[in-house]
């Protein structure tokens, strides 16, 4: 999740200033029109997250102001309720296919078998996701 709090935070500070219709500031209109952002981040639990308080921060104020530039998936594996299934290749085709052809770029940042799990789906389904080779990032 490190990797991408500067992206959720500057997602926020957009969209507070588009909210009052001011000017983003210099270094923060790096958004293309229409940008979306899709995380999706697994932790233990509550206590053990990192910047999840940011997440739902941004979901907040999106909510409130009409805003759909931001979707979060959140998987809280030790939660008692409303666990997420486990991020399989089966599950990855079943997020990613709705979305087909409106992807331009995945990244993903994990564990050496999270990567690797992804790294093998993805290419599996970058052709019928519309994906090339370069639009996806194993970090």
């Amino acid at each position: 999740m490190l990797v991408f709090l500067d992206l959720v935070s500057s997602l926020l500070i957009q969209s507070c200033f588009q909210s009052d219709g001011r000017k983003y500031p210099e270094g923060l209109d790096f958004f293309q029109d229409k940008f979306e952002f899709h995380i999706y981040v697994s932790f233990a639990d509550r206590d053990s997250s990192i910047g999840l308080d940011l997440i739902e921060a941004l979901e907040s104020v999106n909510k409130q102001l009409g805003l759909s530039n931001f979707k979060a998936t959140v998987r809280l594996s030790k939660a008692k309720t409303d666990i997420l299934p486990r991020w399989t290749p089966e599950y990855v085709k079943d997020e990613l296919t709705p979305m087909t052809g409106q992807i331009q770029k995945v990244w993903v940042c994990g564990p050496p078998a999270v990567n690797e799990m992804f790294d093998k789906t993805l290419t599996n389904l970058s052709s019928s996701l519309g994906l090339n080779t370069g639009s996806i990032e194993i970090m």
